[in-house]
């Protein structure tokens, strides 16, 4: 059996990868990550072990005006700073520096706590509002693959991007972790016309869970359902050469724009190990106190991606109002327009290559309208080994508009709008 799921899945990897041409040429590209050192503390971390070339992979990315912003989870010993920033007009393998500061960022191995409530120890993907803000969920884990070290308290940690400077950093308290916790990422919903009343969502992936920030209030809940979970018949995954099974839960959140009428929102969301695409409306994760029962109920199936189609992270493009998903085991993007029945035919892969785009790990739309795409070689880092001597992450990035013609994700005419209402959707059990 495990035979004919390899040979199915090397046929299907190998017809993507050898028809479909990859559009982005890479703007940022690394054999290995390196950083803007401060006079002699590279050689110093090189000596002691706090800088580890071949231990550092890129995984989450965010734009803000002239900075990417580039996570660094501490998978293993070595790497100096979690959270860090290139500059978007800068150089194609240019170093990472470390956010907000070097002495606010650097972390040893040897560390037993921190210094600064501006610290992050170990960050996935991260979340940039449109208040100027950058959200940041800091696991506080280091050497996550071997010996995993509780550094800090897991936290959600809040910077105001015009000054550099942190606005707020909240634990979340023992009764939304659980052990097998593991904070994905962190999607932001602000409510009226100022900052303050706003909401964060965070997948737990590791314990199939969903957790709800309320900055005003200062309070975090738990939310559980059962489409948190991952797929069983989803669970293999070959990329890189290299066959793995996961079985991650919830990884990825996304919130559609607002519903004028209500004033909610709908929070789009799906497991790593899953093909399906899920939602849930915020008015009822907003609220502390609902019951579960109502919230086991509140999650819809919008339908399947097809096969193969596991996915890591999505964004939204509101202006086309097209989600993006970053393709596993097709090493490629997709996209589906959100006015159109979720089906296989209406999830395009847009683009693919199996060197360019191996591992897509993380993807983002920026405020002007451009996806940018982080690929890392995750599998072969942590299931094998990286050949410094080659490219291992790139970030690629381009307008949504121009990836989108010509497939089914551009915009629908009004005629087309008017006939998938009437067309029948597809049955998802």
């Amino acid at each position: 059996m495990k035979f004919m799921v390899t040979v199915i899945l090397i046929t299907h990897i190998m017809f993507y990868c050898n028809t479909v041409t990859c559009l982005l040429p890479p703007k940022f590209q690394w054999k290995v990550l390196d950083f803007a050192w401060e006079a002699s503390a590279r050689e110093a971390a090189l000596n002691t072990g706090a800088y580890v070339p071949e231990n550092n992979l890129p995984a989450g990315i965010a734009r803000w005006k002239d900075k990417l912003f580039i996570t660094i989870p501490r998978w293993k010993t070595g790497v100096p700073a979690s959270l860090n920033y290139i500059f978007v007009n800068g150089t194609q393998s240019q170093p990472l520096n470390p956010y907000p500061s070097w002495e606010d960022a650097f972390v040893s191995n040897r560390a037993c706590c921190v210094s600064s409530n501006s610290t992050v120890v170990s960050a996935f993907r991260v979340h940039v509002d449109n208040c100027d803000r950058l959200w940041v969920v800091d696991n506080g884990v280091s050497d996550m693959f071997s010996n995993v070290k509780q550094v800090t308290p897991p936290a959600i940690v809040i910077f105001d991007l015009n000054s550099n400077t942190l606005i707020h950093r909240y634990e979340l308290p023992d009764d939304v972790i659980r052990d097998s916790s593991v904070l994905i990422g962190i999607v932001v919903e602000t409510l009226g016309k100022g900052c303050a009343d706003t909401y964060a969502y965070i997948p737990d992936m590791g314990s199939n869970s969903l957790i709800v920030y309320n900055l005003k209030q200062n309070d975090a809940w738990r939310v559980e359902n059962h489409y948190f979970h991952f797929d069983p018949h989803s669970s293999v995954f070959r990329v890189g050469r290299v066959e793995f099974y996961w079985s991650d839960g919830v990884s990825s959140a996304v919130l559609a724009p607002g519903k004028k009428a209500s004033g909610h929102r709908d929070l789009y969301f799906h497991p790593t190990a899953s093909t399906k695409q899920f939602r849930m409306s915020t008015k009822l994760l907003r609220d502390r106190y609902v019951p579960k029962e109502i919230l086991f109920n509140a999650a819809e199936i919008l339908g399947e991606r097809g096969p193969l189609s596991q996915a890591t992270a999505a964004d939204l493009d509101p202006h086309n109002n097209v989600m993006f998903y970053a393709q596993l085991n097709k090493n490629g993007i997709s996209c589906w327009n959100m006015e159109r029945p979720l089906m296989e035919e209406n999830v395009p892969l847009i683009l693919s290559d199996c060197t360019v785009l191996e591992f897509p790990n993380d993807l983002k739309v920026d405020q002007e309208g451009n996806l940018w795409v982080l690929s890392n070689r995750q599998s072969r880092f942590l299931y094998e080994s990286i050949d410094s001597r080659e490219v291992n992450f790139r970030i690629l990035t381009a307008p949504t508009t121009k990836l989108i013609q010509g497939t089914p994700c551009e915009k629908m005419s009004t005629i087309d709008k008017a006939l998938s209402l009437i067309r029948p959707k597809s049955k998802t059990k």
